[in-house]
C-alpha cells in the first residue's frame, strides 16, 4: 500500500542537480530551496523582503552601530538523529549560533559562502590567520542570547543573516557525519530528510517537533515534500499538466509562446486550469562598457565618449524587447542598476534611459559622428545563449548609426576576460545575494575594482564613493535609501551600463495549492 496515500504531498521538480544539502555551500537556488526546508537562520525574509524572526525572537542594534544582540527562541530543537547520544534532537542554544557561524568562516571548512562574513566581523582575521582560537565577534552571552560585533558598520547585515548559508547546524551531527554531512542534513527545520537519491529524488518528512504555529496550528501543513530532478523543463511541464506535479518555477523559452501572451500573462487555455503567479525577482540583465581610462584597450575607443555610451542606451526599445523576446517576463529597465522588487527602488527618482533614437542620433552628432559616420565598430561580448538579446541591441544601434559587431564566448570565458578587463562591451547579470540596494552598487564603487573586487566596469567617480562610503553608517533604511538612489542616478548620467530589463519570477500552480507566496529573492 502507497505509504503517503492520504497525506498532504508537494511534489516538484528541480533541472539544476543538487551536489549538497550543507547550508555553508548553499549558493544556487536549488541548494537555497532545499537547505530553507531543512534549517532555519536567526531571522528569515518575509513577501516584501521585510527581516521577519526565525530562531531569533527579537534583536537590537547597540547604539555603537556595531553590535547586534539576538534574543532567541526557547523551543527550538534539532531533528531527531542518530548523531545525538539518545538518537532525540536536543535543544538550540546560542553556543550553536557561534559554532554555525565560526565553521562558516573556517578556512580548513572552505565554505563558499563564507563571504558573506568577509572583512565584516570583529576578530574574523585573527582567526583566519591562526593568530586566534575563536572570532571575538561571535559570543554565546548565554543560552538565549547570541551577540555579533561588526569590524565597520555594516547597515544591510540582517539581510546577509536571512541567507541559508548563516542557517545553524549541530556540531555533534557535524563531526559524527565528516564530510557525508552534505548528505545527511540534521537542522531546525520544517522538513527531514527521508531519502535522497543523487540526480534521480529527494523525500523530505514532516519534521513534528517544528517550532512555529501559525493561528494556533503546528507548522508544517504538508506531511511530506516530493523533489523529482529532470534537466528538461519542458519535459517536467508535461508531467506538470498531466497532473504529475504541483508547481513549475521555470519557464523554457522553447514553450513560452504556448502559455503566455506577449503581455506575461497566461493564455486562457493555462488560466482556465492553472494558478499563475508573476512578480518581481531581484536581479537586472545589462551590459557593461569598460571605463577604466587607464587600461590600454579603452585608450582612443569610442566608448571613452559619455555620449556614445548614452547613445546606445538611448537606443533601446526596452518594452519591445521584453514584450517580443521574453513574452512579458521581464520589467523594461528604465532606471538603474537596482532591479525592480527592491526596497527603495523608484523609477521616478532614479532616471535611466528611455528609447529616443532621435536624442541617440543627436548624441552621435554631436560626439562628431554624424548618422555614425567615422564611428569605429564596437564589439559586444556575450554568449549564444544570449544571442536573440544581443542581436535585437545591435539592430537598434543600426537604425540610429552605430554598428555593433557580436562575439559569442562561453560563459566562463566571458566572466574571465571581463573580469581582467579585456573587453570593451559585454553582457552581464546580477542575481540578488541580500535584498538591499548596496549589493547592486557595490558594483559601481571605485574601491572594488575587479580582478579582487566586483566592479568589472572599472567606473570610478568620486561624488558617488563618497556617498558610498556614508551610506554604510546610515543605520535608517529610508534616509539611505535615499542615498542609495541619488548614487544610482547619478551612475546612470555617466552610462557605465546599458540597464535591458528586470526579471519576473514565473510560477504555475495546480488548482488545489493554496498558500504559495513569492518573494523578490524568489524564496
Amino acid at each position: 500500500m502507497d505509504k503517503y496515500v492520504d497525506k498532504q504531498v508537494f511534489r516538484m521538480n528541480l533541472a539544476e542537480e543538487l551536489e549538497t544539502l550543507d547550508p555553508a555551500f548553499a549558493g544556487s537556488r536549488t541548494r537555497i530551496w532545499m537547505t530553507a526546508q531543512l534549517f532555519n537562520g536567526l531571522v528569515s525574509l518575509g513577501p516584501d523582503l521585510n527581516i521577519e524572526a526565525s530562531l531569533a525572537h527579537r534583536w537590537e542594534i547597540l547604539p555603537d552601530g556595531l553590535t547586534y544582540r539576538f534574543y532567541l527562541r526557547s523551543d527550538v530543537y534539532f531533528q531527531d538523529d542518530s548523531c545525538f547520544a539518545s538518537g532525540k534532537g536536543r535543544r538550540m542554544t546560542a553556543d550553536d549560533v557561534v559554532y554555525s557561524f565560526t565553521r562558516l568562516c573556517d578556512p580548513a571548512v572552505g565554505a563558499s559562502g563564507f563571504w558573506i562574513f568577509r572583512q565584516k566581523i570583529q576578530g574574523l582575521e585573527a582567526f583566519r590567520s591562526g593568530e586566534a582560537s575563536s572570532i571575538s565577534g561571535f559570543a554565546a552571552i548565554d543560552d538565549t542570547t547570541f551577540q555579533l560585533v561588526l569590524a565597520k558598520p555594516f547597515p544591510p547585515l540582517l539581510g546577509l543573516l536571512a541567507m541559508p548559508f548563516t542557517y545553524v547546524v549541530p556540531e555533534e551531527a557535524v563531526l559524527h557525519y565528516g564530510e557525508a554531512f552534505a548528505f545527511h542534513p540534521v537542522g531546525t527545520g520544517p522538513f527531514k530528510l527521508y531519502r535522497w537519491r543523487q540526480g534521480q529524488s529527494l523525500i523530505m518528512h514532516r519534521n513534528p517537533s517544528y517550532f512555529e504555529q501559525r493561528k494556533g496550528r503546528s507548522l508544517p501543513y504538508l506531511d511530506a515534500v516530493s523533489v523529482s530532478f529532470n534537466a528538461s523543463r519542458l519535459t517536467a511541464f508535461i508531467n506538470f499538466t498531466q497532473g504529475q506535479l504541483d508547481f513549475i518555477g521555470d519557464l523554457d523559452l522553447s514553450y513560452k509562446d504556448e502559455i503566455l501572451n506577449l503581455d506575461g500573462s497566461l493564455k486562457k487555455a493555462y488560466a482556465d486550469q492553472y494558478q499563475f503567479i508573476l512578480a518581481p525577482q531581484l536581479n537586472i540583465e545589462f551590459l557593461c562598457f569598460l571605463m577604466d581610462p587607464t587600461v590600454d584597450i579603452r585608450k582612443g575607443h569610442p566608448i571613452e565618449d559619455r555620449r556614445i555610451r548614452q547613445a546606445i542606451n538611448y537606443a533601446i526599445d526596452r518594452e519591445s524587447l521584453v514584450r517580443y523576446l521574453l513574452n512579458g517576463m521581464g520589467y523594461p529597465a528604465h532606471a538603474g542598476i537596482v532591479p525592480k522588487g527592491m526596497p527603495g527602488f523608484d523609477e521616478k527618482l532614479v532616471k535611466g534611459y528611455a528609447f529616443d533614437p532621435a536624442k541617440a542620433r543627436a548624441l552621435l552628432t554631436e560626439a562628431g559622428y554624424p548618422g555614425g559616420k567615422g564611428l569605429a565598430p564596437i564589439t559586444l561580448h556575450s554568449t549564444a545563449k544570449y544571442a536573440h538579446i544581443s542581436e535585437f541591441v545591435q539592430k537598434a544601434c543600426e537604425q540610429v548609426g552605430i554598428q555593433l559587431e557580436i562575439q559569442n564566448m562561453e560563459g566562463g570565458a566571458l566572466r574571465n576576460e571581463s573580469k581582467e578587463s579585456r573587453l570593451h562591451l559585454w553582457r552581464a547579470s546580477w542575481i540578488a545575494d541580500y535584498p538591499d540596494p548596496e549589493n547592486y552598487l557595490s558594483l559601481l564603487y571605485g574601491q572594488n575594482f575587479s580582478p579582487a573586487g566586483p566592479n568589472r566596469t572599472h567606473f570610478s567617480d568620486p561624488a558617488f564613493d563618497q556617498m558610498y562610503a556614508r551610506s554604510q553608517s546610515i543605520t535608517q533604511d529610508s534616509l539611505r535609501f535615499r542615498l542609495y538612489q541619488q548614487m544610482d542616478h547619478l551612475a546612470m548620467e555617466e552610462a557605465p551600463i546599458i540597464p535591458l530589463y528586470y526579471d519576473r519570477s514565473f510560477r504555475m500552480l495546480a488548482p488545489h495549492v493554496n498558500g504559495m507566496v513569492s518573494n523578490p529573492m524568489y524564496h
